[in-house]
């Protein structure tokens, strides 16, 4: 939905060369067409001259990959970069995003509400709610043993082998609103492990709790030792 519908989405790319690289038409559309073969579009010179309508949504998101990575950044930021997307096109394009961080050495920060997309491609972890951080360790740790009780509701709402018949659990309550946030942890009105101190005036700081694991709760210790759903 990013894509003009009036242009051709070789058009589209190609400005990229042409207003940060001063490049001229025809320079910018051989350019932009390297970069749909990059990213795996078939017969991306003859596709160069279609319109956003005659590709599918996995090919729109090829052609938005192309613009992002146009300019060789050092840093591409990919937010929700799969939804709306089957299962199988949502691997594609991660895999795609994967050997293109690979091909270029660039890191890759990737928001998403899908973990079992993260599972399978980041390093590191960084859990917010309500705007901010909770928990940040490595991927195995985090999904092995959350260390804050939002991390352990996400977790634990993964749908399992081992729960066929069961109810899938889910976080209690609501998020709040921005602009009424709880005192305190933001989290408590929906925590199974809230107490008084939580509810004191104030976020809970932002520590480290294990070497290269932060969490922002009172209660670390006591989730990390929980009883698993």
């Amino acid at each position: 939905s990013s894509l003009n519908p009036v242009f051709p989405v070789g058009w589209q790319i190609a400005e990229m060369f042409r207003v940060h690289r001063g490049m001229n038409r025809s320079d910018a559309e051989t350019e932009a067409v390297k970069l749909m073969e990059r990213v795996r579009i078939p017969a991306a010179e003859e596709r160069a001259g279609n319109y956003p309508h005659q590709f599918s949504g996995g090919m729109r998101q090829r052609i938005m990959i192309a613009m992002a990575i146009a300019l060789n950044p050092r840093v591409l930021i990919a937010d929700e970069p799969t939804t709306a997307l089957d299962v199988t096109v949502q691997a594609q394009i991660m895999t795609l995003l994967k050997e293109l961080q690979e091909e270029s050495g660039m890191g890759l920060i990737l928001i998403t509400h899908d973990l079992g997309v993260v599972a399978d491609v980041a390093d590191d972890i960084a859990v917010m709610y309500c705007g901010r951080f909770v928990e940040h360790c490595d991927v195995r740790r985090l999904y092995a043993n959350p260390a804050h009780p939002y991390t352990v509701g996400l977790i634990d709402s993964i749908p399992r082998l081992d729960q066929k018949g069961e109810q899938l659990y889910a976080i209690g309550g609501l998020p709040p609103s921005l602009t009424d946030l709880p005192t305190g942890c933001s989290f408590n009105p929906r925590c199974r492990f809230a107490t008084d101190q939580c509810r004191t005036p104030g976020a809970p700081p932002f520590i480290e709790v294990e070497e290269g694991r932060f969490a922002a709760c009172y209660h670390t210790e006591e989730v990390l030792n929980r009883e698993r759903v």
